[in-house]
Parts: structure tokens; sequence; C-alpha cells
């Protein structure tokens, strides 16, 4: 039995003995508490990511198109969507999702009292894992309206 079970199950062991029956349903919460955890975890989907521009054209091919949300890193796959229109995916900063979970786009300043006013396009998805998606495109606002208007076209497409 590994060490780190071990020692809090002897700990409820002997609270159960010194402190009353009713902590002894805590040696029956414990394994299946532990049970259930590591289920949902192996049951989780795994996300697919790339680490460069290569991997994913080697795979898909050339992207139909290209949405650069940050120029100064433009030639960096962490600055990039890629569009598969034909394939149902797109890769959004070196992850994979399907274009067909995309539901809507805006653009937002996420400036507060104390900061300057940094912009994102985040995306609403349908996937209940990750519902949204926010990517800091920088300080200009008429750029972050044109990269939503430009992901919305995709949207548009896809209905």
């Amino acid at each position: 039995m590994k060490r780190t079970i071990l020692l809090p199950a002897i700990a409820i062991i002997l609270l159960a003995v010194y402190a009353g029956p009713y902590l002894l349903l805590l040696l029956l919460a414990l394994p299946i508490g532990y049970f259930l955890i590591n289920r949902l975890e192996k049951a989780a989907p795994k996300r697919i990511t790339y680490a460069d521009i290569e991997e994913v054209k080697a795979k898909y091919g050339e992207p139909d198109d290209v949405v650069v949300l940050n120029a100064v890193r433009g030639g960096e796959l962490q600055a990039l969507m890629l569009f598969y229109t034909g394939q149902d995916k797109m890769i959004v900063c070196g992850e994979e999702m399907r274009l067909s979970d995309l539901e809507g786009v805006m653009s937002k300043n996420m400036a507060t009292p104390y900061t300057v006013d940094e912009y994102a396009v985040i995306l609403a998805m349908k996937d209940p894992q990750r519902p949204t998606v926010h990517l800091r495109v920088g300080y200009d606002a008429g750029l972050a309206g044109e990269l939503a208007a430009q992901i919305d076209r995709h949207i548009i497409a896809g209905s």
C-alpha cells in the first residue's frame, strides 16, 4: 500500500477507536471517494496539444485559414489559430479543438482600474469541460474586433 494512503488510514482508525463509531464511516467514505476521483480523472478526455506548426501541418496539411493573435510572435504556434474546415478542426494556441464546438466569439477589454487596457478575444464553446477560451491579443481594440470578426466568419460558414 502506498505511504500516502497508509498514513491517513491509520490516523482514521485511531480516531475511530478513540472518538467513537461514527468516525468508522470515514473508513468507508475515503476509499469510495478515492476510487471515484481516480475514475473521473481517467474518464476525462485527453487534450491534444502540438509543439510547433510543422507537427500540425504534417498531420492535417495546409490550413484553410490562419488567424494571427500576436504579430510579434506570429511564427509561433502559441500565437496562431489554424482552421481546418474540411476536417472540423481548429488549432487554438497549440491545442486541438473541434470547429463545430465553436458557438460564439467576442472581443473584450480586460482592463481593471489598476491595469492597462489589454484586449482579449473570448471564444464560447459547446464543450462543458471548457466553456470559454480567453485569448489575449494586445492593446489595440480595433485589432481585437477584426480578429473576432475573422473568427466569426468560421462560425457562420459552419452553420
